[in-house]
């Protein structure tokens, strides 16, 4: 199953197949493939080439949940993410400010670690985003506007919470008032990173997209 996702375009060569089990069939599977039992020791043994790691259980819990959590990610990214159409409606307002920063370019080849469709939400992320910062944050006591900024990937320019939020405002504006007004438009400390995002999880939980996230 793993090589099938791998041939059609998913990053999942760090994902192990055991990583997948759960923890008593992995227990099981490490028994029969090294005859030696989880938990005796913290090595790792081989079996045919292949090397095989004998977790404790808490470690076994850690990275199996990162890893199903990948492999869910990359199911969407190669089944749902190509049937996602775009449709570019120009906004006048914002294409004097979109004009003085860097395209993202959605051809094919242009990218080893994006696929194209990434590419077009990375698009569509940094249009919203400049689109309207100046509208949910133009009254912000916790910094100002934000600054314009350039979005190519979605781990550190996503961290602030600050994309998020503009995109969901562009679709709920009711939530700038009571929410994404009070976040802090140019966070420095962990706490405040902490306070913007307990902020997005609350929008979220507003709109009743709570989808399991725990304030």
């Amino acid at each position: 199953l793993l090589h099938d996702f791998r041939s059609q375009g998913a990053c999942l060569s760090h994902v192990m197949p055991e990583f997948l089990l759960a923890p008593e069939d992995y227990k099981i599977w490490t028994e029969v493939n090294t005859g030696i039992r989880v938990g005796s020791m913290r090595s790792s043994g081989k079996l045919s080439g292949k090397r095989i790691f004998i977790l404790e259980d808490s470690v076994f819990e850690t990275i199996s949940k990162r890893a199903w959590t990948d492999v869910l990610l990359q199911i969407y990214k190669v089944f749902v993410l190509p049937r996602v159409s775009s449709r570019i409606v120009p906004d006048p307002s914002s294409l004097e400010s979109l004009q003085n920063m860097p395209g993202i370019k959605s051809e094919p080849l242009c990218s080893n670690i994006y696929s194209r469709y990434e590419r077009a939400i990375l698009i569509w992320l940094n249009k919203n985003y400049e689109k309207n910062r100046k509208i949910v944050w133009k009254d912000s006591q916790r910094g100002g506007i934000p600054t314009m900024r350039w979005i190519v990937n979605f781990d550190q320019d996503l961290l602030d919470g600050l994309v998020l939020a503009a995109q969901i405002a562009s679709y709920c504006p009711y939530l700038i008032p009571t929410h994404f007004i009070k976040m802090y438009t140019d966070p420095r400390t962990h706490e405040q990173f902490l306070h913007n995002c307990l902020i997005l999880v609350k929008a979220l939980h507003a709109v009743k997209l709570d989808i399991d996230i725990k304030v």
